[in-house]
Order: C-alpha cells, then structure tokens, then sequence
C-alpha cells in the first residue's frame, strides 16, 4: 500500500501545495515550521478520517481562509482510491472516496491505512489508561470491522445509560429504565472482552517478533488482564455495580474502564521508565503495529515517521533502521516510509535511506506558507 499524490489547499501554513510520493523512502526536510509535520496530518487525516494533532477542525484552516481541502491518491495493488476531505467552518467536513460522498469517516478506516510515529503519541506510555486504550482500540478497528461496530455501538450505549443515571440522580425517572441499557450493554461489553483479549495476544505475538530481531536484548511486554464474562456474568457484574454508579453518576464497569499495561525490563514503564525508555517503547509498539496490521489485513500499512531520528542516539537509531530492513526482507517488498526531519545529515548517518531503490526528498521552508 502507498500514497502516490497528495494536494494541500488552505491546510495549516499550506496555501497549495502539491507533493508526490516514492514507493520507498521519501523525506520532507527543513527547518521547525516550514510544515513537515502538516504533511504527516494530511495524509493520517485522509487515510481515517481525522487529524492525530487536534479534535478542532477549524484550528488546521489556515487563518484568513474559510476552508480546507485535502485530496490523495492511494495505491494498493492494481487499486487505486481517490480520497477527498474537506473541512468548511459554516457546513463541517466532506469526506469523499472516489468521487462518492460518504456518511461516516469509519468507511475510510482500514482501506489505506497508515502507522504514524510522533511525538505527539508519547502518551500512550506516559499517559493514562485512556490513551492505551484509544491505541489498541485503532488498531483494533483498523483490522476488524466487527470490533470496529460494537465498539461504536457500546460507547453510544455507555452514553445513554450515563445520562439514564443522570435522570434518577435528578428524580426524573425510576431505576427501571436502567435496565434496558444493562441488557445492551451485557452483551456489547462481553463481545468486547472477548475480542479485545485475542487481539491483545497476537499483537503481543507482533512485538515479541520484533524484540528477537533486534540486536539489543530488550524485554517489553503489554499485560492485558482477560475478563472472561458471558453476557450473563456482565450482567450481574452491572448490578453489583449499579448502586456505586448512580452514587458518582456514571458508569464504572466495562472495557472503557480496561488499562494495558506496558512493562520494560521487568516494571512498569508509566511509574519508572526514563525518557529514553519511553521514546524506545514507542518505537516498537507502533513498529509492532505495523507488522500485526500486515498479518492480519495482508497489507502493509505506510510509515509516517516524524523527527524520529533527532529523538534517539545514533547507535539505536541504526538499530532500528536495521529492523526497518528486516521488515523489508520478511515481506519481501520495501514499505513506503515518509520521514520528517530537521537534520538530514543525522539521517544519512542512520543509514534510513541505504538500500532503498527510490528515495524522494522534498525541502520545505517557512515562506512556503504565503
């Protein structure tokens, strides 16, 4: 899977700006500023709908302008997708595949999908468990559009029986009506359960993969505690709970409560890992990705890397250039990879673009905005 074009209008500091692709590695080079890590959003927001930076739509607008419109053309095989989104601040986004407007951004999801490694993840071993969750839960809907429903379907749920427990809070309804939303979300939650715990198992299988390529002994292991609830166990689970929910008004059982635990070296990489061990672990879990999106679809995601190689010493970044290439060999084509960087000196010295057929550069500055 690749990208071969992408368009930019009034996205950001882009004015227009158009950009093509190599299937290997190409690099978009420049100073803080000039627009780099726009590129990266561009493309995340075209492959599932929505920017890894922010939540407001209206902040990626270039200011002075009403709208922004991005359009990309992806290759897989003999296929070729046609993605257009654009956001307008009086009518909110449009979002079309293929020329075909489409009602809901979870159409996108999985198509052409894309493995992002930014700083702007760094949470999901630093933060709380809310930001593990959202991790594996992407990748998750990404390969298995089943998870992808119910998971839609059980946050939906958890809304209306928070607001239920509201209600009763303020004596507008009986404990009754609770129950309609427990019967639901017993059998979405232990779908969940479920699913979530075989999913766990294989990407823990995609990681320790990559951990005995490495030329480093390292030990990383995500610990996920399997519940294994049938729908009528949930249930009673529920009402267990249900006091203690109306009590706090919300709800306090379920997978949206669910923690994975990232463990380096034997202890829990959140409470007592350096920065060092953190921008490490990062980089495996989203390598590792990359491979279990690979086993499980049969396509190989794109790589966006940003500024990865100014994060970590030269030593350990041609160790994971290393595993880059032994991707390469295990699928026996090069994945597409489109780097940022400040210093691309530091990134010749990493060895990134050695063996690589194509390698595309684009230099960006800060006027490039105007």
């Amino acid at each position: 899977m690749s990208i071969s074009t992408l368009s930019l209008s009034s996205f950001r500091n882009h004015k227009n700006k158009d950009f093509d692709f190599c299937k290997g590695v190409t690099v978009f080079w420049g100073d803080n500023g000039s627009g780099k890590t726009s590129v990266l959003e561009a493309i995340h927001t075209l492959s599932i709908g929505k920017s890894f930076r922010t939540h407001r739509q209206k902040t990626l607008v270039r200011n002075g302008d009403r709208r922004f419109v991005l359009k990309g053309t992806f290759l897989s095989g003999k296929k070729r997708d046609m993605v257009a989104a654009q956001y307008d601040l009086s009518s909110g986004q449009k979002i079309k595949l293929n020329g075909k407007l489409i009602p809901n951004r979870k159409e996108l999801i999985g198509k052409n999908s894309v493995v992002l490694l930014s700083p702007e993840e760094q949470n999901i071993t630093k933060g709380g468990p809310e930001f593990r969750r959202q991790f594996f839960d992407k990748v998750f809907c990404v390969t298995d559009t089943p998870y992808l429903d119910t998971l839609q379907k059980y946050g939906r749920i958890i809304k209306q029986r928070n607001a239920t427990i509201q209600r009763i809070n303020e004596g507008k309804t009986n404990l009754g009506e609770i129950e309609s939303w427990n019967k639901q979300l017993s059998q979405t939650g232990a779908y969940l359960w479920k699913r979530r715990a075989e999913f766990m198992a294989g990407f823990n299988r995609s990681l320790q993969w990559l951990l005995m390529k490495n030329k480093e002994t390292l030990e990383i292991i995500v610990k996920y505690t399997e519940k294994s609830l049938d729908p009528v166990g949930y249930s009673e689970e529920l009402k267990k709970t249900q006091e203690k929910d109306i009590r706090i008004g919300r709800t306090t059982f379920g997978p949206h409560r669910d923690d994975m635990g990232i463990h380096w070296q034997g202890k829990n990489l959140r409470n007592h890992g350096s920065q060092g061990e953190h921008k490490l672990c990062l980089v495996f879990l989203k390598l590792a990705e990359a491979v279990y999106i690979k086993e499980k679809t049969g396509n190989r995601p794109i790589l966006l890397l940003d500024d990865l190689f100014a994060k970590l010493d030269l030593e350990r970044n041609k160790g994971l250039v290393n595993l880059f290439h032994i991707m390469d060999k295990e699928w026996e084509e090069s994945t597409q990879t489109i780097i940022t960087t400040t210093d691309m000196i530091n990134l010749e010295n990493s060895g990134m673009l050695l063996g690589h057929k194509e390698v595309k550069t684009h230099h960006l500055e800060r006027k490039c905005s105007t």
